[in-house]
């Protein structure tokens, strides 16, 4: 991957939801004390980490999504942070696989932006314990589509373990633009949401030519946009281009060219000129979604052979909301699952028409 250096796998030969992985799993070397904890295939949870060695002190940017995988990552990692150990933590966003190992560092500095500390505990670890739970029992439901509900949810945090996570938001926050720096290394941190989520942030290093970009940049895999504007994820990719970094970590999926940016601005771009004169016409988000991933420009397009097609749904609704129209969906818990009901029901969909 960009002439990056594999210096510590996992030697698994599967990834966490159970497909081939496209590249190693492990601690890639960057450039000079400079890294990234890399996580096939990019599909849900498995995060992208940075890790960036500043004399006898590093930073770490970003956490996993549970403390197996947190503790996971250190240990692989200990031939850096043994010389120089973590005493600053970046989080470029509030969903918890980029955030909830935050716990393990508590006596560090955490910093995010002011949004995402306040976002952070939206979606507790009970919440997804339950819904662990309830995956089971909704896939003996074969009733308005609840069994493809259980299945989506239990493969998505199947690999995962929320026992024991306690969510810790930042205890430094910046809105705007920010600067560490630790021994002479410099850190700028740019604030790019609402985009992605409510506090995006990127995290570029200079003076080594390396940009982490959070979940503003996935590769191979579908993006999402919670939060939106999607105008706002759009100006953040261009911001990564005109950084003319060396080296791109995304949130997701293997490291970026300056091609895989655009190719993600391309398909935001098509998801809204497809998407639109369905949307004004009065059709609902779900068979619009639905229309979009069953077109000849989606099928020929790179989008087609990207992770997670169905997260267009998402984005979708995240769309309607900003062009004031109505999703039609439910709000509160309720409103969540039918949200990922309709979701899963995509995925079958998708399923069934390539058979």
């Amino acid at each position: 991957m960009n002439n990056a250096r594999l210096i510590a796998a996992t030697g698994r030969q599967r990834t966490r939801m159970g497909a081939l992985p496209h590249f190693d799993e492990g601690l890639y070397e960057l450039r000079a004390d400079t890294y990234a904890w890399m996580v096939p295939n990019g599909s849900w949870g498995e995060t992208n980490l940075g890790l960036i060695r500043c004399g006898d002190q590093s930073v770490l940017i970003d956490t996993c999504w549970d403390l197996h995988f947190m503790r996971e990552m250190l240990v692989h990692s200990a031939t850096v942070i043994e010389r120089a150990p973590i005493s600053h933590v970046i989080n470029t966003h509030a969903d918890g696989d980029h955030c909830w190992g935050n716990q393990l560092f508590a006596d560090r500095v955490v910093t995010s932006t002011q949004a995402s500390a306040r976002q952070i505990h939206q979606h507790p670890p009970a919440q997804l314990r339950a819904l662990q739970w309830g995956s089971k029992l909704f896939q003996r439901l074969p009733i308005g589509d609840v069994d493809a509900l259980g299945r989506y949810m239990g493969d998505m945090l199947r690999p995962y373990r929320f026992g024991g996570v306690k969510v810790m938001a930042a205890n430094q926050t910046f809105s705007g633009t920010a600067t560490i720096e630790v021994n002479g290394v410099v850190l700028r941190l740019m604030e790019v949401g609402p985009a992605h989520t409510d506090g995006d942030c990127i995290v570029h290093v200079p003076e080594r030519q390396v940009v982490y970009t959070g979940d503003i940049l996935f590769v191979g895999v579908t993006p999402v946009a919670w939060a939106g504007p999607v105008s706002r994820i759009v100006s953040a990719l261009e911001q990564v281009k005109a950084l003319h970094s060396e080296v791109i970590v995304p949130g997701h999926g293997p490291l970026a060219t300056l091609a895989d940016v655009q190719s993600q601005i391309d398909y935001w771009d098509w998801l809204q000129s497809s998407l639109e004169p369905m949307a004004r016409a009065g059709m609902p988000p779900e068979p619009a979604s639905r229309h979009c991933l069953q077109s000849e420009g989606f099928k020929d397009s790179p989008f087609a052979a990207w992770i997670a097609p169905e997260r267009l749904f998402t984005s979708a609704c995240t769309l309607y909301r900003e062009w004031g129209l109505d999703t039609g969906g439910l709000v509160g818990p309720l409103g969540a699952l039918d949200h990922f009901r309709k979701q899963a029901r995509l995925t079958s969909g998708l399923a069934r028409s390539s058979v």
